[in-house]
């Protein structure tokens, strides 16, 4: 597929681009980024990786990787918003892998379908939201990557051990990761077992001992200080990962950032002083819009039941499959279930790892309705435009979880 047959794509991509540099000042200062800011500057001085990280929202704090790698940002930037622009620039940089990846690894066949979907990443709400904060996860998207790129070499050597390396790795930057990193795994196993397919074993365990390295001096803060969550079983039945996996690839959860302000919200843009309510209008459409996702859905939950009720081998799941549906169902079955079943209360940015399959997923449900993708991608964009501008008008959103802007506060 040649530049002038997807001057829209690379035109959406571009754009995505873009809007995660856009008004600086106007990034998240909360509690957590000035925690994360002091603290890594303060272990930059010390040049020790620290034992442990923020507290997270399951209870548990997180390894000390997480804090480490600011740390390291720490050490060649002197301002909260030189940091934040190296989050910035590493989405970039994640979104422009994934694009080489899609263009030059994936089959011809299947290419349109990533290319889709790293256009909506690209432009969607939550996911430029979450590639403008000093957040641990919100660099999570080069490690997800990384491992994409190691698992689907895992037959050289090389690839194994970058898999290996990064699977370690990505759980220690947010937890979220050690449930992504264990459903490829598993999944892959399973895959390659029932395809006759070897990858090299040495090389993957010797890059996850090496990542490993870092995660001791978490375990022995562990040890030092024994933490327990309270967690309810009945979160299992909630399936808010499948929940947020929907909402967000539909870009219908700016609610998680605007809280009451959202209501507000609805009412942008104004003109001349005059609400036109077309945030509201675009809200209906993706609403709208959603419904054909549903009812694809529908049929494959029918092929689902089908599959179970003529008690089809359990190994077929796992042969002949596309690279677009191993990866779809290696994080849908594989994280989605592990995190699921581990009882956390899930929260949309624990996604953060899966990106970009969450908006891949849509553009393969919509593929055969590229007219429809392509309106929601446009609607998409033009709610990311407005709620950016919302943000730079009033300095942030004071009525909701974004809080003031950087700018809008006493230095």
């Amino acid at each position: 597929m040649n530049l002038k047959q997807n001057y829209l794509i690379y035109l959406i991509i571009l754009t995505g681009l873009i809007l995660r540099l856009i008004f600086p000042g106007d990034m998240e200062w909360k509690t957590d980024e000035k925690w994360m800011y002091e603290k890594a500057h303060l272990a930059a001085q010390n040049h020790q990786l620290p034992e442990a990280g923020m507290q997270s929202g399951g209870g548990l704090v997180n390894p000390g990787l997480s804090l480490g790698v600011f740390a390291g940002i720490a050490e060649f930037t002197n301002s909260p918003l030189q940091m934040n622009l190296v989050v910035q620039v590493v989405n970039i940089v994640a979104i422009l892998c994934f694009l080489l990846f899609a263009l030059y690894k994936i089959d011809e066949k299947e290419r349109s379908v990533w290319l889709w979907g790293i256009a909506l990443a690209a432009v969607s709400p939550l996911a430029v939201l979450f590639s403008r904060k000093i957040w641990a996860q919100d660099l999570l998207p080069m490690f997800s990557f990384l491992i994409i790129l190691g698992n689907y070499y895992r037959s050289k050597p090389w690839g194994a051990f970058v898999w290996g390396l990064f699977g370690a790795l990505i759980g220690q930057i947010h937890m979220s990761g050690f449930f992504f990193a264990a459903g490829l795994f598993l999944f892959s196993l399973a895959h390659d077992y029932y395809n006759h397919i070897k990858f090299r074993w040495f090389w993957w365990l010797l890059g996850s001992l090496l990542g490993s390295i870092t995660l001791l001096t978490w375990i022995h803060y562990m040890l030092l200080h024994p933490q327990f969550t309270r967690q309810s079983f009945l979160t299992i039945f909630q399936f808010n990962f499948f929940f947020y996996w929907f909402i967000d690839s539909q870009g219908l959860n700016i609610m998680y950032s605007m809280r009451q302000e959202f209501w507000q919200f609805l009412r942008e843009p104004f003109i001349n002083g005059m609400p036109t309510y077309l945030v509201a209008a675009a809200h209906l459409f993706l609403l709208i819009a959603s419904g054909f996702t549903v009812v694809k859905l529908g049929t494959y939950f029918k092929k689902i039941f089908l599959f179970f009720k003529k008690k089809i081998a359990f190994r077929t799941i796992f042969i002949n499959l596309s690279i677009t549906k191993f990866y779809l169902y290696s994080i849908l079955l594989g994280l989605g279930v592990m995190m699921t079943l581990s009882a956390t209360a899930i929260q949309p940015h624990y996604l953060i790892c899966a990106f970009p399959f969450v908006y891949i997923f849509l553009a393969k449900i919509l593929q055969h309705r590229r007219r429809l993708l392509i309106a929601i991608i446009l609607v998409q964009l033009f709610l990311t435009l407005n709620f950016l501008f919302y943000v730079h008008k009033h300095n942030g959103v004071l009525d909701g979880d974004y809080g003031f802007t950087y700018s809008a506060q006493p230095k």
